[in-house]
């Protein structure tokens, strides 16, 4: 099955204007987490981080700490629902792991805290009240049998990026007016809902469930167009092999993603209702 869900190809001015700030965030958290890993590595052969590398460490955490969460607040305040939805998919994904971007968040100064104290030579700070020390060494554990690593924030700001489109335009599908027909319907559709949706947080709540379902009918005609090229081999093969690895890379298969955008669409409902 390579219908390749985690696609939209059309992104709206909100998310378009945004793109700098997560390409920056993208950019300097693997290069932290790769740090992390070192130092992590030298402690359990008995090596002493050196303790400026340690503060350099430490800074690039809660640097990229308040990135993420202004970047989450900017998402979650913005009208446009595009950008909304993205950041309701973040939460849908964490939940789904029984953790929320707060407790990421106070991990992750945390740990930085202690990095500082190492520096320093003190001894670490005890874990704020909010961490649940002994099911992060479970889920830990559970992450290290099963392969697939918990969502953090290296992993979820370094997922791979997909750039390429389902199609290139030649292929023989496309020889068929109806075909032809049906693919620039859908477009202009699509195209026309995501501007539109541009004022979503001013819609009322009946305004916005029925904006919800809209969006699940041109994912749904989307699957089926998909579904029809995939058959006869006519993806294109550079956007399946990027899809496959965004997948991988957020430790999820298709289906996974397929019920991931179903519950955050179930979450934006349930946001919209509470505005009785």
């Amino acid at each position: 099955n390579n219908t390749c869900r985690p696609f939209c190809p059309f992104r709206s001015k909100a998310a378009v204007s945004i793109e700098p700030r997560m390409e920056s965030l993208n950019n300097a958290t693997p290069e932290f987490a790769t740090e992390m890993a070192r130092l992590q590595l030298d402690m359990q052969v008995g090596k002493m981080p050196d303790p400026e590398r340690l503060r350099t460490v430490a800074n690039g955490i809660d640097a990229a700490v308040n990135d993420w969460e202004n970047l989450l607040a900017r998402l979650q305040l913005s009208d446009d629902f595009q950008t909304r939805e993205y950041a309701k998919l973040t939460e849908a994904h964490l939940s789904n792991h029984g953790q929320n971007s707060q407790e990421i968040a106070i991990m992750m100064r945390w740990q930085s805290q202690c990095m500082i104290a190492m520096a320093d030579n003190r001894p670490p700070p005890f874990p704020p009240s909010e961490i649940n020390v002994m099911k992060l060494m479970e889920d830990a554990k559970t992450s290290q049998e099963s392969g697939l690593g918990a969502p953090s924030l290296p992993a979820m700001t370094a997922a791979e990026k997909i750039t390429s489109t389902p199609f290139n335009g030649d292929e023989a599908a496309f020889e068929s007016d109806t075909v032809r027909e049906e693919y620039e319907a859908l477009c202009r559709d699509h195209s026309s809902l995501v501007d539109f949706g541009a004022s979503y947080a001013t819609f009322d709540r009946m305004g916005k469930l029925a904006y919800i379902d809209e969006m699940d009918k041109i994912q749904e005609r989307w699957e089926v167009f998909f579904a029809r090229f995939s058959l006869l081999g006519q993806l294109n093969k550079t956007f399946v092999k990027q899809c496959n690895a965004f997948l991988n890379s957020m430790g999820m298969t298709e289906d996974d993603f397929r019920e991931l955008l179903k519950k955050t669409h179930e979450i934006m409902r349930e946001d919209a209702e509470r505005e009785r």
